[in-house]
Parts: structure tokens; C-alpha cells; sequence
């Protein structure tokens, strides 16, 4: 993804991200502050973990819980991998020079003319999945809100998904960005709620609940906890952006420790507090009634935002990529008839999926174990070795090797049991997608 205006930061500036000169660096004005950066990494790994880690707990109690830590910190490591990927280091100075502005531009060094288009696609395909799960996840949250209205799931869905047509008139990072206010707002909302909820329900608490594990289903919420950590697209952006790009690592290191800590807290909280009918969306397991209504507005709100992002992205994918067969002037003007159209259809693509695919979750799951683990925990390594073979120790190839091997194995396995669920779904009677 080439994004011309670098500018990552809860500003209300114009900032037009239109090809007109290739620059791989902010002007000195636009550079962040390390405080603004902390929140842009939170914001990437912000939403739907809030809603949905509990249902992956159900899957695989203690497992699930470790294995989330074990996500975290390996796209942490490779977060942070990418980033240096973007870098060159001088052999006698060892000074570093930022030579590369995106992912893309890492899986092209690593492998001419394939690997920048491997990496464009993959990216594309991925986000385009997780952001089809917001308006599904508006669609169940509006179904359970009003039980007693006879409306059916997909026509939830398709409601709720008018919503998010606004998202056509994305300009810039700036507006994306105000979006990230509202994401963190509606993300504290709602872990207070559930949590504070869930802190009277103690009497139900049993620790013992977590040594469950559905070995049919828990590689498929792995790839549930694979898209809650998907940062990877976006660091070269916020990297770029910093003023003092030195405290990367460790804003890196602290936003990750500080969101992994409040999913664990409210996953395994909200798990014990509504086991064994923990709901896919946490927020439907709250008592009926206006309570339920009001939070599922603030699940709602944040669906709706953290959409915004996945689906600028892919806009700055396809809008910017010189693919020879888009019409000459696509990309060129804001509101260009082409334009409008192609994101239109993409949003409507985006709703009309989510609200026909049976059983989104285990497709969600699929696509994560392929493209998501590919991006966090594939890709990475593999560029990591290539472009600094000479400059690394045995112990960080033996790391990404690790790394590597485990997220291999994790694909396959993700995908042969996500694939095998979806099968056995589309093999029973199509009931309803909300019950």
C-alpha cells in the first residue's frame, strides 16, 4: 500500500493521500508525538477481541488463554520485524536508512516483481474479510437486541449495514483517524460494562470451566485471536509517522502488553461469568431489555469504526496500485464516477457476504489461518532472514525459524479444521445465523 500523506494522528488537517509524488517520509510539521503513536498501535489491535475473545476462551479455556498470549507476543516480535525490514544498515557506519515505506515494499526486496503483489493481495483479501464480519456483527447485535421483532438474520444484516455506506467518502488518514476516538470510547464502554457485569455475577465463577477444550473448534477460533492482532499492515505507516521513531519498540511492547492484558482480563472474566451459553458477541449475554439495547449501540459504534480502517486500507490498495486494466483516470479524483462506484460496490460486497455466508465465524477463521497467519507470522520471518542474513545472530534465525514453523502449523491446522466446520454447516438445515 503506497500512502503519500504519512500522517497517522487525531488531527483534523487536510491530508491528501492522492499519488502525486512519491515520499517516503513525513515533512518534520506531521510527525507524532510518542503519546499519539501509543494509542495508533492500541487502535490497530482494538475492537473485535473486546466482542469475541470470550466465545474463542469457550473454545479452548486455558489453551485459549495461552495461546493468546503466544499471539500477542509473536506479532509483536513481528510487527517490529517488518519495520526493521524497512530499514538498510550501513556495513561500516551501522547507521540505519529507512529505504522502504510499506509492506509491500518489504515482499518486493524480498522477492522482485512477485513478492509486493503476493503481499498486496493477501493484505487485500484479509481485510476485506474482517471488515465483512462488522456488519454481520451489527447484524446479530440488532437481532438480539429486539428478540420478539420476526426479522430474520440476514435481513439484520442488510439493515444495519446502511450504516457503513458513509465509508465512501473516506479522503485521508485524518478522518480515519477521528474514527480511532470513537473506537477506544466505545471499546472502554464496553469492557466496563461487561466486566462490571460480570464482577456480580462472581458467585457463578469456576475456574474449573477453563480446563474444557473442543479440539473440533479451538483451531478454529484461532483464527479469531489471529485477526484480533492483525497490526502488521499498518506499522510502517505509524513508524513512519513518529517524531522520535528510537521509542518504536517499545510502544510496540507496552500498547501490546497493556491490550493483551485487558483482553485476557475480560475474556476470561465475561467466559466464567456467562458459561456454558457464552454468546459469539459478548454483549448479547447481557439481561434483555434497554441494558442490552444500550450497550449493543456502543457494540454497534465500534463495529462501525473499526471497519473504517480494513476498508480505507484496501481503498489505498486498489486505488493506488497501477493495476493496467482499471480505467485511466481511476484514483485520480476523489469523486470520480469510477471511483464511487468501485467503493460502493466493495462496501455492498463487504454486507451483502457477511449477511448470505452461513456460519461468517468459521469462514472468518479459514481466511485467518491462510492470509492472516501469513501476514503476521509467514511473511515476516521469511523477509527478516532474506534481507539481513549477514547481520543476524544464530539466535534470532533460530527465532524466526520458530516463529515460522509454528505459524506453518498453525495455518494448516486452522484451515483443515475451519474448512471441515464450514462443510458439516453447509450440510445441516439453514436455520437462522443469529441463534
Amino acid at each position: 500500500m503506497t500512502v503519500n500523506c504519512e500522517k497517522v494522528e487525531l488531527d483534523v488537517e487536510s491530508c491528501d493521500t492522492r499519488p502525486k509524488k512519491k515520499e517516503n517520509f513525513p515533512a518534520e510539521e506531521n510527525l507524532v508525538s510518542t503519546f499519539a503513536t501509543f494509542w495508533n498501535i492500541s487502535n490497530t489491535i482494538q475492537g473485535l477481541p473486546i466482542l469475541v475473545i470470550p466465545y474463542a476462551i469457550r473454545n479452548g479455556g486455558y489453551l485459549a488463554v495461552i495461546t493468546l498470549f503466544l499471539v500477542a507476543t509473536a506479532s509483536n516480535y513481528t510487527g517490529k520485524t517488518i519495520v526493521e525490514c524497512l530499514y538498510q544498515r550501513d556495513s561500516k557506519s551501522g547507521k540505519r536508512t529507512r529505504v522502504r515505506s510499506s509492506y509491500a515494499d518489504v515482499g518486493d526486496a524480498f522477492l522482485p516483481k512477485i513478492g509486493g503483489h503476493l503481499v498486496l493481495f493477501t493484505q487485500f483479501f484479509q481485510l476485506l474479510v474482517v471488515a465483512s464480519v462488522y456488519p454481520l456483527l451489527v447484524g446479530r447485535l440488532l437481532a438480539k437486541s429486539f428478540p420478539h421483532v420476526p426479522v430474520p438474520c440476514w435481513l439484520w444484516t442488510i439493515t444495519g449495514g446502511f450504516l457503513f455506506l458513509p465509508n465512501i467518502f473516506l479522503r485521508n488518514l485524518s478522518q480515519v483517524a477521528w474514527t480511532s476516538v470513537l473506537t477506544v470510547l466505545s471499546a472502554k464502554i464496553i469492557f466496563i460494562t461487561v466486566f462490571t457485569y460480570s464482577i456480580y455475577q462472581f458467585h457463578k465463577w469456576d475456574l474449573n470451566s477453563l480446563n474444557q477444550l473442543d479440539a473440533s473448534t479451538f483451531p478454529s477460533a484461532l483464527g479469531i485471536l489471529v485477526a484480533s492482532y492483525l497490526s502488521q499492515p499498518f506499522v510502517p505507516l505509524i513508524e513512519g509517522s513518529m517524531r522520535y521513531k528510537e521509542k518504536f519498540n517499545f510502544l510496540m511492547n507496552l500498547s501490546y502488553g497493556i491490550m493483551t492484558l485487558l483482553n485476557v482480563i475480560i475474556g476470561v472474566v465475561a467466559y466464567m461469568s456467562f458459561h456454558p451459553n457464552t454468546a459469539e458477541v459478548v454483549t448479547n449475554n447481557l439481561p434483555e431489555g434497554s441494558f442490552r439495547r444500550a450497550v449493543n449501540v456502543m457494540a454497534a459504534i465500534l463495529s462501525f469504526t473499526s471497519y473504517t480502517l480494513p476498508m480505507f486500507t484496501i481503498f489505498e490498495i486498489v486505488e493506488n496500485s497501477n493495476i493496467s486494466y482499471l480505467p485511466r483516470d481511476f484514483g485520480k479524483s476523489f469523486f470520480s464516477p469510477s471511483v464511487v462506484i468501485f467503493r460502493a460496490s466493495l462496501i455492498s460486497a463487504s454486507i451483502v457476504f457477511a449477511a448470505s455466508f452461513p456460519a461468517y465465524t468459521y469462514f472468518l477463521a479459514f481466511v485467518g489461518s491462510i492470509a492472516g497467519i501469513s501476514l503476521e507470522f509467514i511473511f515476516p520471518p521469511l523477509f527478516h532472514i532474506k534481507l539481513y542474513s549477514q547481520e543476524l545472530s544464530w539466535s534470532n534465525i533460530v527465532l524466526d525459524v520458530v516463529v515460522f514453523s509454528v505459524g506453518a502449523c498453525a495455518s494448516v491446522t486452522g484451515a483443515y479444521f475451519s474448512g471441515r466446520s464450514m462443510i458439516h454447516t453447509y450440510n445441516q438445515p439453514v436455520k437462522n445465523q443469529c441463534s
